[in-house]
């Protein structure tokens, strides 16, 4: 429950001359019964002596102080009693705030009928009225401030302005903001006082009085002692003065009395808000607040061909405006108070034109990864550009480039750009309050573009166009030479292959081995391109040194496991299969791993790649239960199981998990709101048919390998390979063999023995050459650092050899 009253009643709305009662409630919070049920909500313990015996349950009977809410159920509760007497005297102003009512009345006869109504229907609700505190004679003292016949002013205090810490500059403003309505005292008076807020945020900071500041003080002292409000007048309306201030604009709600010997009475101040938190306030909710009307007359500070253009094209105006049914003026008052701004400079019409201008046409562009701020043009049917290097972020960048921009053409100009963002920025910059930004940079940045759009004398049109489209025209053309010159890949022409590959790229981010293989760019190149993409930096290439056994053709083994992608959600399940010849792999995004999701997996994956020999998996639940294996009979597929708790084993499709990870977080900019089973048919599209993995023997992307391998001629066979090895055994570190190569990849190796084709660690293999000496027949002869055989490395039990298998 928030506050009732988010401010104090102003006393200014009370007319002049009318006689006033102010009382005060005695008690009010312990007057206030609470509601038989709620009272045990309202408990309280107290403790006993040294915990002799339980402790003693009490509950209030009445309404705390203290308690959060107790505020707010007061200010109900008076209300309410108050609400009766509000309904019979409509003409009675009646002001109440918490525990004080101030009662006012045009005579004195119906304002002592009224309070004696008042006192009765408050002791109906067991309120009852402090005899001593309730005020007859004028001065009344109320919230503060002291009212008279006429006027208002704020009662006599002793002011403490002694500043040493953040909390006591917070306490001083907090004292200051209450008063300077009535009082005049403007946010540039204040202005040295906000700067003290800055800096450290710790309340007990050191803070110290700048000169400035202690001029502002002394001011304020002085308008706290000196000015005064008027209450207002019965039979003349409301004017709203809106004054055109060197810094920003205020407004006087006040009233125009001519028989006076000053006219002008001042009700009220109205400021904006030192940080604006918004740009616009419309018209009319303050003064309707106040007095529950609206002004009579509003005063404007431009010139008549300001007003007619404003009327004609400002839509904040019009809306502010919008069934206003008073007098709009531009000729304010004859007063010394008006004379002090006369001689504020007042614009004809802003500068920044609806539709575009005759001139010169000018496309800026910036990239926060380059640096770069750009400009280009177009000169007697030429192109020309202009480039400037920055550093920081996108916007600024970007507003860079629009600064220069103003910088170089004083003549009227139109101004194209795909940042809405700096497109929303120059048009509303214009003649506009800034609000002070942490960002020094960026802040800076804005006083340099509001001064370049205020000096200027001609017209200036901006427009927003979306990059990186394929229509055709002078707009779009101009976009893309500036987006083109912001990157450094496109810095000069460059061949239609290259930006294919980039593109490519930016959608799919495959590895550089593929990019060079599918548009056929050198090493330099494509890894450039890889280099160059900020999504891929993260990611670096993971090298495979595992020895899983793995098929000799497509279909015979497959490795199936689960990973987790929290962001997916109740998809984030993910299921992963992979076949061990090819490198093919089928991810579906399930919402558990149950014998369900598991079945339903495998069935995606058997319609896309095709029904396995052998599929291995880790021992959990969903993999061994009697449902699964059911489902794999149906299917005459072999099941089997690694060592428990044991992740190598299951190693190529562990490794998978991490590649699929990383390219979901490649392609994630360009999936933004797409599910998550969409976004996983992009990467398993991008990893099956546009990679091509780092350790594969064949340089063909994994899809194409599996179904090539379906053919006779495409498996490895084994009778056909006359390539010996000799394989050191991991048990006795002895060499054995020679036996044949039926594979090898980095870091593994296949080989034909007796017992069947056995995988092992390519540190293991060494080829067999033939024998340099003949009288040794008990040591194998295998080749040395030059290719040949060396007589004294024979007898080693690890000889040097050639490494050509691990490249």
């Amino acid at each position: 429950m928030g506050a009732l009253q988010p401010g104090l009643p102003s006393p200014t709305m009370i007319p002049a001359n009318w006689p006033i009662i102010v009382m005060d409630l005695k008690d009010c919070f312990f007057t206030i019964p609470l509601v038989a049920q709620d009272c045990p909500r309202f408990a309280f313990s107290v403790p006993s002596i040294n915990n002799s015996e339980p402790m003693q349950r009490y509950h209030w009977t009445v309404l705390p102080q203290g308690m959060k809410n107790s505020p707010t159920i007061c200010q109900i509760y008076v209300a309410r009693a108050l609400s009766g007497v509000r309904e019979q005297y409509p003409q009675i102003l009646i002001y109440h705030y918490m525990d004080d009512i101030l009662i006012a009345g045009a005579s004195v006869d119906n304002l002592q009928l009224v309070v004696k109504d008042t006192v009765q229907a408050l002791q109906k609700f067991g309120l009852q009225v402090a005899p001593e505190k309730v005020q007859k004679e004028l001065p009344w003292h109320y919230l503060g401030w002291k009212i008279m016949e006429h006027a208002v002013e704020p009662q006599r205090v002793a002011l403490k302005w002694e500043v040493s810490t953040l909390n006591d500059v917070q306490r001083i403003l907090g004292a200051i903001n209450w008063v300077r309505p009535l009082l005049g005292i403007t946010n540039d008076t204040l202005q040295p006082l906000f700067d003290l807020l800055r800096g450290d945020p710790a309340l007990d900071s050191k803070r110290i009085l700048t000169p400035e500041a202690k001029e502002a003080l002394a001011h304020i002292e002085q308008a706290i002692q000196s000015r005064q409000a008027h209450c207002v007048h019965d039979g003349y309306g409301l004017q709203l003065y809106i004054i055109n201030a060197i810094t920003q604009p205020l407004a006087l709600l006040g009233q125009w009395v001519a028989t006076n010997n000053d006219p002008l009475l001042l009700i009220e101040w109205v400021f904006l808000p030192y940080q604006p938190v918004k740009t616009i306030t419309t018209r009319g909710g303050n003064e309707v607040q106040l007095r529950g009307e609206e002004v009579h007359t509003i005063y404007i500070p431009l010139t008549k061909e300001h007003l007619d253009w404003s009327l004609a094209n400002s839509i904040p105006l019009q809306t502010a405006l919008l069934g206003y049914g008073g007098t709009l003026s531009i000729h304010m008052p004859a007063h010394k108070l008006f004379m002090a701004f006369k001689d504020i400079e007042i614009v004809a019409r802003p500068r920044c034109s609806p539709v575009p201008v005759s001139g010169i046409t000018v496309f800026t562009n910036g990239s926060g990864k380059t640096g770069r701020a750009v400009i280009v043009w177009k000169e007697e049917e030429h192109w020309k550009e202009e480039i400037h290097v920055v550093q920081g972020t996108p916007q600024i960048v970007e507003l860079v480039a629009v600064i220069k921009a103003f910088q170089r053409w004083s003549e009227p100009l139109n101004i194209v750009t795909d940042s809405q963002y700096v497109c929303g920025v120059v048009q509303r910059l214009e003649k506009a309050w800034l609000k002070h930004v942490n960002n020094e940079q960026l802040f800076s940045l804005f006083k340099q573009l509001w001064y370049e759009l205020n000096r200027r004398q001609n017209d200036f049109y901006v427009l927003h166009t979306r990059s990186h489209t394929n229509l055709p025209g002078f707009i779009v053309e101009g976009n893309r030479r500036a987006d083109r010159l912001t990157a450094p890949v496109w810095a000069t022409p460059v061949p239609q292959t290259i930006k294919q590959a980039q593109l490519s790229h930016e959608f799919f981010h495959q590895s550089a081995k593929a990019l060079r293989k599918q548009f056929g760019l050198s090493w330099d190149t494509a890894r450039a391109i890889v280099r160059a993409c900020p999504d891929c930096q993260p990611f670096a290439a993971v090298r495979q040194t595992g020895v899983n056994p793995r098929g000799l053709y497509a279909l015979q083994l497959w490795q199936t496991d689960v990973t987790h992608i929290a962001e997916f959600g109740r998809q984030k399940w993910v299921h992963v299969s992979i076949d061990t010849y090819s490198g093919a792999l089928r991810a579906t995004a399930e919402s558990g791993e149950k014998a369900k999701d598991v079945i339903r997996h495998w069935t995606a994956a058997f319609a896309a790649l095709g029904v396995p020999s052998t599929i291995k998996t880790d021992n959990g639940p969903g993999y061994i239960s009697q449902k699964t294996q059911r489902f794999l009979q149906l299917w005459g597929v072999v099941h089997v199981t690694g060592i428990p708790h044991s992740p190598q084993g299951q190693a190529i499709v562990e490794r998978s998990h991490q590649t699929l990870k990383h390219m979901l977080e490649k392609q994630k900019g360009g999936m933004v709101g797409e599910s998550p089973q969409v976004r996983l048919w992009k990467t398993v599209y991008t990893l099956n048919y546009l990679d091509i993995r780092e350790a594969a023997v064949e340089q063909r992307p994994p899809i194409v390998r599996h179904f090539l391998s379906f053919g006779s001629t495409d498996r490895i066979d084994v009778s056909s390979k006359d390539v010996k090895v000799w394989v050191r055994s991991l048990q006795s570190g002895q060499w054995e063999g020679p036996y044949t190569l039926i594979t090898w990849g980095r870091g593994y190796a296949c080989v034909s023995t007796e017992q069947g084709p056995r995988w092992i660690p390519a540190r293991c293999v060494r080829p067999a050459l033939e024998k340099a000496n003949h009288e040794d027949t008990d040591k194998p002869a295998v080749a040395n650092d030059m290719g040949t055989a060396d007589a004294d490395d024979r007898n080693s039990s690890e000889p040097h050899v050639n490494d050509s298998l691990e490249q």
